[in-house]
């Protein structure tokens, strides 16, 4: 009995160092790869790109569920995209507030005769709609079908060959689309490009254009700002560039319309289709059926702004779902895990996926069970507890705080001393007490998932406006 405690231990800490090495390899993958980027682009280039008539055109996909209070702002917001040509395609998936009637008597909706190749199947659509004030506007009302079928039903009517997905609580910055669609004018063979997304909670909106940007003024709004930037800055920067990027926010992306109907579209009876799709997207991008070498970008300065729960009873549903999302996607694609097949991203990406996202909140809690076992047992001293578990946190607070430096360095914002000191202070607090919560609510939805296979999506996130400059 106490030599398989002892080799649990040793496992445990094995996967410890594993997770850490990794973790620094990332970082200084995403700081090289933000460094190249810095050194490449220009001002004049994205100048180009906002008035050149040879710039790709976009259909910006919006897929909007009970959003009556944010949606007018959002659709402002991307008409208003320093872009040559674009279109605006808002999905009404069967809202049940006002939605589609806010939509009405803000832009003046009336009928319109439109018809998509359908090729992909989605739910009845009741009617298409357009404004006789801004052209580029079209709004869908469907049958509720979840968001990957409000995506899939805009695509079939979509006109362009680019296409932007966007959540509906998001906005971007004026130039956003310029740094999404730059990488295709660049590179042929590109499939899809990605952004950052940062909490909104602290931005001030006027007129669908962000004349201010804060952070959120709630802590646990901040520890998300943490959270989100340590996500974003390590984990899918440094990924990428090992192309093992499994989770391209739904939030923010950019993809070759062709690409995402020849994967099929998101999976509507995903909990989480982003990383589903994107999952499954790499599939179809290392299969060696597929000859034309397609890639997969991450824009480090395309930055989405998508409002966080501040609320305890929001966040906890939410990270719930996430898991179960993770675990639904990794599982359903299981046949790319360690094979070659599949390259870097079946020999990485998803083992990483497996062992440092969807599995480690079991690794953590049983981390936590073993030191109490072996305290009771005697085999250990409460003092050499405390060691592990500062040399875990201390881990944790450097790759963090090194994510905020290469963030503040990556020309995505200009942050005062105040709101830096402030996210310093978010750091120690997200290591010790918001990560050990997420933790536990992960270990709860793996539970929920594998035993009582629960599958839905749960409750959206109650939504509040952007705050608004005063005009």
């Amino acid at each position: 009995m106490i030599t398989i405690l002892y080799i649990c231990g040793f496992s445990i800490f094995v996967y410890f160092i594993a997770l850490s090495m990794t973790s620094l390899l990332l970082v200084i993958l995403g700081a090289l790869q933000i460094h190249k980027y810095n050194k490449e682009i220009t001002i004049a280039e994205f100048d180009h790109i906002a008035q050149s008539e040879l710039s790709t055109p976009v259909s910006v996909i919006v897929p909007a569920f009970n959003e009556a209070a944010i949606i007018i702002g959002t659709v402002e917001n991307l008409l208003k995209l320093n872009y040559p040509c674009h279109e605006v395609i808002v999905v009404d998936d069967g809202s049940t507030d006002e939605t589609i009637c806010v939509l009405h008597q803000r832009f003046k909706l009336q009928p319109l005769e439109r018809h998509g190749a359908t090729q992909i199947e989605t739910r009845p659509i009741h009617a298409v709609y357009e404004s006789p004030d801004y052209p580029n506007l079209v709004v869908i009302s469907k049958e509720n079908g979840q968001r990957a079928d409000a995506i899939n039903a805009a695509v079939n009517l979509s006109r362009y060959s680019l296409l932007c997905v966007i959540d509906a609580d998001c906005v971007i910055e004026t130039d956003g689309l310029q740094h999404m669609a730059r990488p295709f004018l660049l590179n042929p063979s590109l499939a899809v490009s990605s952004g950052v997304v940062r909490p909104s909670n602290g931005l001030v909106v006027k007129n669908g254009t962000i004349v201010a940007r804060g952070l959120p003024k709630s802590w646990l709004g901040l520890n998300q700002e943490v959270e989100y930037a340590r996500s974003f800055q390590w984990a899918r920067n440094g990924l990428n560039s090992l192309h093992s990027m499994l989770c391209i926010s739904g939030a923010l992306l950019l993809i070759k319309k062709e690409a995402l109907e020849e994967v099929g579209g998101p999976w509507p009876k995903a909990i989480t289709d982003d990383i589903e799709f994107t999952i499954r997207l790499h599939g179809y991008l290392f299969d060696r059926r597929n000859k034309r070498n397609l890639k997969i970008a991450f824009i480090p300065d395309a930055v989405c702004y998508t409002e966080v729960p501040e609320k305890i009873s929001q966040y906890l549903p939410q990270r719930n779902r996430w898991q179960r999302g993770t675990l639904q996607a990794v599982f359903r694609n299981w046949r790319m895990i360690f094979n070659p097949r599949y390259g870097t991203t079946g020999l990485f990406g998803m083992p990483y996926f497996l062992l440092f996202e969807a599995l480690a909140p079991l690794v953590e809690v049983a981390a936590y069970t073993l030191a109490v076992t072996f305290l009771v047992l005697g085999l250990t001293t409460f003092k050499e507890i405390l060691i592990l578990m500062f040399l875990a946190y201390s881990v944790n607070v450097f790759l963090t705080l090194m994510t905020i430096y290469i963030t503040e360095k990556s020309n995505q914002r200009s942050t005062s001393w105040k709101d830096y000191w402030k996210e310093v202070i978010a750091i120690f607090t997200d290591a010790l007490g918001w990560h050990q919560i997420r933790v536990f609510v992960s270990l709860l939805a793996t539970f929920e998932y594998f035993i009582l296979r629960r599958r839905d999506l749960g409750a959206p996130m109650e939504r509040k406006p952007t705050p608004s400059a005063s005009i």
